[in-house]
């Protein structure tokens, strides 16, 4: 089975999950890498995490074989959410395997689901979940996202650019500083969605926005930054002269990116 196919599989049981659970799949949003995944899907490519740089080479992370659900557990639902998911989980042939982190054999290899919740509301979670500061900045402006899979429809709310950028940087910055997926996943977001649009949803939030614009311009600083480091890390095929441009572009998109937002702050956009 190639990637690619075992990539349609995971989306159509998350499909499956979500059609089970009916109504309450509307107070779940899609995090983490998989959104950048759909949102290829839905422009009509493989799916497949990459972006191309201003010389034309295009970087690829790969596929996102993990869906990362964060639930909305103060909603009206949270009571039935809590009868109903474990049921649909477990009648799906899932486990709990690490707390929040539930897994079924899937062609031969393990599928995992992780769930997440924000924080103070673990008393209200259906099962075990991972509380994600910045949780309320994805759940609040979260919009729905179709692309079809294996010739059927898969509907998932995804967060807005705040709320995404919020879960990645969390990610970095402090649940797994030494992984380097977040950080490609912050530049490719912000490159394919461009400036101008990003900087718009940040400006909307005022200070979370400001310190979002913020945090990424330093976490993509200069050439020694983690966010650079990360990124080279995908690239390690570039000449000498395009993984310099690579650098400059990578540390420019986010001092763009936070003058922008400034921008706007101050009534010109």
């Amino acid at each position: 089975m190639t990637e690619a196919e075992r990539f349609d599989l995971i989306l159509d049981e998350l499909r499956q999950i979500l059609l089970d659970l009916g109504d309450l799949s509307a107070h779940i949003v899609l995090v983490g890498g998989q959104v950048l995944a759909l949102e290829d899907l839905a422009e009509g490519g493989s799916g497949i995490i990459h972006v191309e740089t201003a010389t034309g080479v295009v970087v690829e992370r790969g596929f996102s074989m993990e869906p990362d659900l964060l639930f909305d557990t103060e909603s009206d639902s949270a009571q039935v959410f809590g009868e109903r998911l474990p049921q649909v989980l477990r009648a799906r042939g899932f486990v709990p395997t690490r707390g929040f982190r539930w897994s079924k054999d899937l062609a031969g290899e393990p599928m995992h689901v992780d769930l997440f919740c924000a924080p103070g509301t673990e008393g209200d979670a259906p099962a075990s979940m991972t509380p994600l500061p910045g949780a309320d900045l994805a759940l609040a402006r979260a919009h729905p996202i179709t692309v079809n899979v294996l010739d059927h429809d898969l509907t998932i709310s995804v967060p807005d650019a705040a709320g995404f950028l919020a879960m990645k940087l969390e990610a970095k910055l402090r649940l797994r500083p030494d992984l380097a997926k977040d950080s490609f996943d912050l530049f490719t977001y912000v490159k394919k969605n461009t400036v101008a649009v990003v900087a718009q949803a940040l400006a909307r939030r005022t200070v979370p926005g400001t310190k979002i614009a913020a945090d990424l311009r330093r976490l993509f600083a200069n050439e020694s930054a983690p966010g650079v480091r990360d990124l080279l890390g995908y690239a390690p095929t570039l000449v000498a002269m395009e993984r310099e441009l690579f650098i400059r572009e990578a540390i420019d998109l986010f001092i763009e990116l936070e003058r922008e937002v400034t921008r706007i702050r101050a009534g010109h956009g």
